[in-house]
């Protein structure tokens, strides 16, 4: 039983490194950070930005406003 309780302890402390899951920021090493999207650690400061423009999938069949 000791030996189970220690390894549990052994697995809490180790940190996730860059690509690995984890649930929030304390999961991560110092210098990465819990992506909310993916679920793994990522580098900060738009390492891996999410490109969220809507891409046309037609094309404008209205001509432009009068000036």
């Amino acid at each position: 039983m000791k030996r189970v309780v220690l390894l549990c302890l052994v697995l809490a402390a180790c940190k996730s490194s860059l690509g690995e899951n984890c649930q929030v920021n304390e999961d991560c090493d110092s210098n990465l950070i819990c992506s909310a999207s993916t679920n793994t650690c990522q580098n900060p400061g738009g390492a891996n930005p999410i490109d969220a423009s809507p891409v046309p999938d037609a094309p404008v069949d209205a001509p432009p406003d009068a000036p």
